[in-house]
């Protein structure tokens, strides 16, 4: 059984995969990205979009669907041990 993930057991691998799939996403109103950071109305610079979190979480709602049904699979289709007579 895998266990389901949260946004602590998340990988930096992840998390940069996330960043790199959508951080040409549109922006929320007073920010711009200038190819480099996400500047927003008063200068402030980041270096990850400013929706970031809202990804993550669809990121893990999206996973943890799939690991729901690897775990479905496995309940239904149990592997029989191999040194049972």
């Amino acid at each position: 059984m895998k266990a389901k993930k949260t946004k602590a057991s998340l990988t930096s691998q992840e998390i940069n995969k996330i960043h790199v799939t959508r951080h040409l996403d549109p922006l929320p109103a007073g920010y711009f990205y200038n190819g480099y950071q996400y500047v927003n109305f008063f200068g402030e610079k980041r270096n990850l979009h400013p929706n970031m979190d809202q990804f993550i979480d669809e990121y893990i709602a999206e996973a943890n669907k799939e690991i729901e049904y690897f775990n479905q699979e496995l309940e239904l289709h149990p592997l029989p041990d191999l040194f049972d007579p």
